[in-house]
């Protein structure tokens, strides 16, 4: 069943029938105290903030999450803001939708990512550093799941290979900074804390169709379960160093930075301190860039960003070069 219409497209007042996928929904009350269905569907576009106020109950039983319902109705601008009214709906099976229509994906090329994730671990100098990255980003569970997990329900990558990509961007970053900083600090730990801050998320998101928490994930987190992870891959190593061992977890359990932020330490060594501030420049930065992508308000400013309180500017970033005037001939 081919799409016709998708999210990004649609303005006010546009009439559609089309296929979505249900990325949430929910029967809340309106200030009248009358029930109706919250929703928001996607496709691989981006979101669509939806509203059925009629029996709100029974659109609920339909629209459930990571479903695929053909929906009618019409787009209304509210506040500055897109919604799409629903009249009526129904489920599609999904065995009639392409599912690439509907799966958000990065811009870049995993495969090409891991080739390169895998280049930087076979650069490491210390062995059991080498063979600690190679021995977990070479699982086949691992590498698998790198090629599709996002790095974040929501906020930033949050779409498919987006957790490679923000790991590679940080090896990256933290590849140029050991050498602007030469001895001041350990590269081979800086690239174990790129590669590692945030490896599981791959289990501790569910990322099939929509992008949600595992029971793991909410009861235990992925600080721990990666410190669980590395644990366990160091163990089957022999002879693995002790003190070693204590700086790679420490990479993982302070890479957020404050204890306010979820990290059960505060960076203590350089290294720790300059992943925390890389792995928050990279995340702030492609969301702000997706903020940007998506905002719809008219003009160079987007609309109000809650998350930074700010309005982020969008117009030319460029300055027309200075021309040198043409010498005025001189009458003498």
């Amino acid at each position: 069943m081919a799409k016709l219409k998708f999210a990004k497209d649609l303005k006010d007042k546009d009439v559609v029938s089309d296929v979505f996928l249900v990325k949430y929904s929910a029967v809340v009350q309106a200030k009248n105290g009358k029930p109706y269905l919250n929703a928001i569907l996607c496709d691989r576009t981006g979101d669509l903030e939806a509203r059925v106020w009629e029996n709100a109950e029974a659109a609920a039983a339909v629209l459930t999450k990571a479903s695929f319902v053909r929906v009618d109705g019409r787009i209304s601008v509210y506040q500055g803001k897109r919604q799409f009214i629903i009249n009526a709906y129904v489920q599609v099976p999904a065995a009639q939708v392409e599912a690439k229509d509907y799966l958000v994906e990065g811009k870049c090329d995993v495969d090409a990512l891991f080739v390169k994730v895998l280049e930087y671990a076979r650069s490491l100098e210390n062995p059991f550093s080498r063979e600690l990255a190679l021995r977990v980003l070479t699982n086949e569970d691992v590498s698998n799941r790198l090629r599709l997990a996002p790095a974040a329900k929501s906020v930033h990558h949050a779409y498919r290979g987006g957790l490679i990509e923000h790991m590679v961007s940080i090896a990256g970053i933290l590849d140029d900074l050991s050498k602007h900083y030469g001895a001041m600090l350990d590269r081979d730990l800086l690239m174990l804390g790129g590669f590692f801050h945030d490896i599981a998320k791959l289990w501790e998101l569910e990322y099939s169709l929509t992008t949600d928490y595992t029971d793991e994930g909410r009861l235990v987190g992925h600080l721990v379960m990666g410190v669980e992870l590395l644990e366990r891959e160091m163990n089957a190593i022999p002879d693995f160093p002790r003190h070693l061992r204590l700086l790679i977890k420490h990479l993982v359990l302070s890479h957020h930075g404050e204890l306010e932020y979820g990290s059960p330490k505060r960076p203590k060594i350089p290294e720790a301190l300059v992943v925390h501030y890389v792995d928050d420049l990279d995340s702030k930065l492609n969301a702000i860039q997706g903020f940007i992508d998506k905002d719809e308000q008219q003009g160079d400013w987007t609309s109000l960003n809650k998350m930074y309180t700010r309005y982020f500017y969008k117009g030319p970033k460029s300055v027309p070069a200075k021309t040198e005037k043409a010498p005025v001939a001189s009458d003498h």
